[in-house]
Formats: structure tokens, sequence, C-alpha cells
């Protein structure tokens, strides 16, 4: 028992580099944002004239609503993923078998979208869809957290402190959003549908937001430096 216990940490812990991995999550990635699109599809027994073309193409519009919705946040978790594997320059058992749920959960999304586009005033619908991120954050905020306190992290350690804790609060807060909007699917519908919607802006553009306040603080920082010297420089002159 012992030497089966010694082995099965040896293959647990040993380090490999990532680049199979990483492989992986880009195959699977690709493959999901394809099926996202392909769950798009036109009512043909609409098409008789130009009036059932656009009855048509407003059936379509909750499918393209939720396609639209689904590849902006695959393309998120895609960027999360990506981002973490910039740091993190080996891995070992553990950890790949963590980045192949937090895929599973990311393959799971083209269902969950579809059943979302055929029910979308639905609290289930919703409920799933919501759960569905969820599991998606919770697998990746568990993947860097693994990677962190096992060593395979590999950054100068203020840097690498100040990107942790970038991270974790990024993660944070992904958890407590979706868990709060996952909760108003119990009281209204609309509500859980509208405030995901807004998440996923918010996340979106989350970057240029942060870019933007940093140069308009820089500016205002400059303006006040500027304003701060001419008036030591009218008292002096005075």
């Amino acid at each position: 028992m012992e030497l089966l216990k010694s082995f099965g940490e040896k293959v647990a812990f040993h380090k490999q580099r990532s680049h199979r991995i990483e492989a992986l999550a880009d195959g699977v990635f690709a493959i999901v944002m394809t099926l996202l699109v392909l769950d798009i599809r036109t009512p043909l027994n609409e098409m008789d004239s130009e009036k059932g073309l656009l009855v048509s193409l407003w059936l379509t519009i909750p499918k393209i609503f939720t396609f639209v919705l689904s590849f902006s946040l695959v393309g998120q978790f895609w960027v999360i993923l990506t981002n973490q594997f910039n740091h993190i320059q080996e891995s070992d058992r553990n950890s790949i078998i963590i980045v192949i749920f937090f895929l599973l959960f990311v393959s799971l999304l083209p269902f969950s979208t579809s059943f979302l586009s055929e029910h979308l005033w639905s609290r289930v619908a919703i409920g799933f869809y919501v759960f569905n991120i969820l599991l998606i954050i919770l697998m990746g905020t568990l993947h860097w957290l693994y990677s962190w306190h096992t060593g395979l992290v590999k950054l100068a350690e203020d840097k690498g402190i100040a990107i942790h804790k970038a991270i974790m609060r990024l993660a944070k807060t992904a958890l407590i959003s979706y868990g709060v909007v996952a909760v108003a699917c119990f009281f209204s519908n609309r509500m859980a549908l509208y405030a995901t919607i807004l998440l996923q802006i918010l996340f979106t553009f989350i970057g240029f937001i942060e870019m933007m306040n940093s140069a308009l603080k820089k500016k205002l920082s400059i303006i006040n430096e500027a304003k701060a010297k001419h008036k030591k420089s009218a008292e002096q002159s005075s």
C-alpha cells in the first residue's frame, strides 16, 4: 500500500509542460464556439413570402441573442484560461484534471444556450444557464488557486502577488455576481435575464472600462499637478 501511495503521489505531482493541455483547451473552445452558431436555424415553413421571411427572421431572434451572449462568454473564458497559462509554466496531473472539468462545463454551454433560446423567459432555463456559468467560473478559480499554492505559477514574488490578487478579486466578483443572479431566478425570470445580460456586458468590457478609468485618473493627476505648479509660481511672484 505504501508503494502504491508513493507511486500515486509521484504521478499526481509529476511536473510536465502545459502546452498539451493548452492545445486541448484551444480545440475544445473552437468546437464549442462552432456548435453555438450551428443551433441557429431558420424555420423553413414560413419562407413563402417576404412577410414569411420577416416572420422567420423574427423567430430566430432568441437564438441569435443567446448565441451572441454565449459566444462572448466563451471568448471570455478562453481569455481567462489563456491568461492563467501565461503565468503557469508547468502542470501536474491534478491541475490537468481540474482543467478537464473546466472544459467539461464549457462544453455544456451549447446545450444550456440552446435550452435558454427555446425557453427564454423560463426560470428553469435561465437558472440552468447561470448555474453552468457558475461551475465554469468555479473550476477556473480552483485551477488558479491550485496552481498558485503548489508552485506551478512562475513569477517574481511582488509581481506574482499583485497578479494573484487581481485574478482572485475578479473571480470573487464574478462568483458573487452570478450567485446573486442564480438566487434572483427564484423571484423574477426577467430580472435574472436582464442581470445576466448586464453582467455579460460589464465583464466583456471591464478591461476597456479600467483602461479608460486609469487614463482619466492620470489626466486628472496631470491637471492637478499643473494647477498646483501654477498656484505655487503665482504665490512666489506675488
